[in-house]
């Protein structure tokens, strides 16, 4: 018999083991899937409620749950997810739920990120010749607390502002905003040139810088991640460097 092994796999998992699938026969898709790409966790809910649902038609799994902080360490304070591990079978669904501890302090002007760590453990096989991972998903969550839930459909990037800094070839973002801002594409001008960047996270009341060699433009098309995981773009007005939002 070859037991089952886990691996742990950092947030670009997904694009790690299309690599690895080129290269290793046998490596299957992920059988715990989420229902979302992030949770938003408001303050005056019970908790926050993610479904997860085995796709595989055959087999039980084992999902183990866990909470970081910005940081990367496990925490059990001041938010906690419950079961930390359970069984799903074939085809079913079950739910992780998240609650804030009674007492537990959290800043009231502004988001507070965490992350949410599910990891399906496969059972053990008696077939030869086969490869068993542990796969590892990771999402952002967000608790908001009342002060600062924005309204429906608001876009609340819309105050963030922009700055090309010729000198040091950067693209700095200010965000004034209580909340995080996750920038997935930027493209130049009325052709929408593509900028090469790197994804980044804007916190709160906070700055944020990626390499930027292009000509001062006068329109910038900055594209986000909403609450729900879809991607937004949002076009900003330039002038000698300094961009704002231009509302639609």
């Amino acid at each position: 018999m070859n037991p089952a092994f886990s691996l742990s796999f950092p947030r670009r998992t997904s694009c790690m083991l299309a690599a690895a699938g080129a290269l290793l026969a046998g490596v299957a898709h992920a059988a715990i899937v989420p229902d979302r790409t992030r949770v938003i966790f408001n303050e005056g809910e019970q908790a926050a409620i993610v479904t997860i649902t085995n796709k595989s038609a055959t087999y039980p799994y084992l999902v183990q749950s866990w909470l970081e902080d910005a940081n990367g360490n496990k925490i059990t304070s001041p938010l906690m997810v419950v079961p930390p591990l359970q069984r799903v079978e074939a085809n079913e669904r079950n739910v992780l739920r998240i609650a804030k501890l009674p007492g537990a302090a959290l800043p009231a002007d502004r988001e507070s990120v965490f992350y949410l760590n599910i990891r399906e453990v496969p059972p053990k096989t008696d077939t030869p010749n086969t490869l068993q991972i542990a796969l590892h998903t990771q999402m952002k969550l967000f608790y908001r607390p009342k002060g600062v839930q924005p309204a429906r459909d608001e876009d609340w990037t819309l105050p963030m502002t922009l700055r090309v800094d010729t000198a040091a070839h950067r693209l700095v973002f200010d965000n004034p905003t209580p909340y995080h801002v996750t920038v997935v594409d930027v493209t130049a001008g009325a052709q929408k040139t593509p900028v090469p960047i790197e994804p980044v996270m804007v916190n709160p009341m906070s700055t944020a810088d990626v390499p930027f060699k292009a000509a001062t433009p006068s329109t910038l098309f900055v594209t986000h991640i909403d609450d729900y995981g879809g991607q937004v773009a949002v076009e900003y007005a330039c002038d000698a460097g300094a961009c704002k939002s231009v509302k639609r």
